[in-house]
Order: structure tokens, then C-alpha cells, then sequence
């Protein structure tokens, strides 16, 4: 019979990686929830045009808000990932790939809708590029649901809450995506620094 432990040696070498992946988390989550309310704010309380070319400056802060937001999106879930270390599974995997494509191909076009200051459609890619990355964070959150990171209720909610939340922001949904990134946050730092 073949017992395998760890030695002092790698449990230290995780836990420098777990404080690594922790404080990538918390950068990711702190853009993300700026990102966020400004998002909220914009969509609330400003005039932008739905088409064509930007006419109000707000047209622009809309757009622009997107790329910190796609970049927090590719944080949060590769800092979740790796902070499970693998208990989320080939799902996991899956969706935080999926989920990066996803927002690497938004953050692209909403750069390039800035740059010539108009909304620039390229066919249905903004809407299926938002869906995909609802199934991203869909099967991330699925492969989590027994890691014990966070519990069930914010996994099964953060799907949802990030789509509609976000890149199909409809409005107040982006003041609660702010704050259940701050409590996921809070609940994540517990966990990661309970298993120390």
C-alpha cells in the first residue's frame, strides 16, 4: 500500500499560490465592482443613443465600461478556478475558457466601438459572445457547486447575475451584481485563509 502526503514543502508552495490567486481574486472583483456601479449609473440616469454612431458622451462611458468589466470577468473566474484546485472539474475548465473567448471577443469589439466612436455590430457577436458567457460562468458555477469555495446559493445565482448584471445590464441589475461581488468576495478571502 502506497501513502501518499504532502510535505511542509508543498503546502507551502500552495498556500504562496493560494495568496497569490486570492489577491488576483480581490483586484478582479474590486475592477469589477467600480465597473459595475458606474455601469448602473450610466444606464440609469444618462441619454445614450441604441444605434450608429455615439452622440452623447455617456455613449462613450457606456462602451468604455465594458473593457474593465470583460477583464474583471476573466479574473473572477480564473482566480475562482484556480483556487478550487481542480475540484471543479473538466467543467470548470471548460467555463473558464469558454467564459474568457467570450469576453476576449467583447472586450475587442467594444475597444474597436470606442476607437471609431460608434457601436460597431459585427452580425449577432455582442449578443452571443454575452450568452457565451453566461454558459462560461454557468459551467464554472457548475463544477463548484461541491468545492465548498462559496456556498450553493451564490453559485447557482452568479450565472444569472453576472449576465444581467453586465453585458446585458438591465436596470437596477448591475447595483446587485456590485454587491454580491463584494460578498463573494468576503465569503472566498474566509475560505481560502480557513484552510490555512
Amino acid at each position: 500500500m502506497t501513502t501518499t502526503t504532502s510535505s511542509p514543502t508543498a503546502f507551502g508552495a500552495t498556500a504562496m499560490a493560494d495568496a497569490t490567486w486570492l489577491r488576483r481574486l480581490q483586484g478582479s472583483l474590486a475592477l469589477g465592482v467600480v465597473s459595475v456601479l458606474l455601469l448602473g449609473y450610466l444606464i440609469l440616469f444618462t441619454t445614450t443613443v441604441d444605434a450608429g454612431d455615439f452622440r452623447y458622451p455617456a455613449d462613450y462611458w457606456l462602451t468604455a465600461t465594458g473593457l474593465p468589466l470583460a477583464l474583471a470577468g476573466i479574473g473572477i473566474a480564473f482566480a475562482i478556478h484556480r483556487l478550487q484546485h481542480g475540484s471543479d472539474g473538466r467543467l470548470g475548465t471548460i467555463g473558464v475558457w469558454v467564459n474568457t473567448l467570450a469576453l476576449a471577443e467583447l472586450f475587442v469589439q467594444l475597444a474597436a466601438s470606442v476607437a471609431v466612436g460608434a457601436e460597431l455590430r459585427w452580425g449577432p457577436m455582442y449578443i452571443l459572445s454575452t450568452a457565451l458567457t453566461f454558459v462560461g460562468t454557468a459551467l464554472l458555477a457548475a463544477g463548484s457547486w461541491r468545492s465548498g469555495l462559496a456556498p450553493r446559493w451564490m453559485i447557482g445565482v452568479w450565472p444569472v447575475l453576472w449576465v444581467l448584471g453586465s453585458f446585458a445590464g438591465v436596470g437596477p441589475v448591475p447595483g446587485l451584481l456590485a454587491v454580491f461581488l463584494v460578498v463573494l468576495g468576503v465569503t472566498v478571502t474566509r475560505s481560502v485563509r480557513s484552510r490555512s
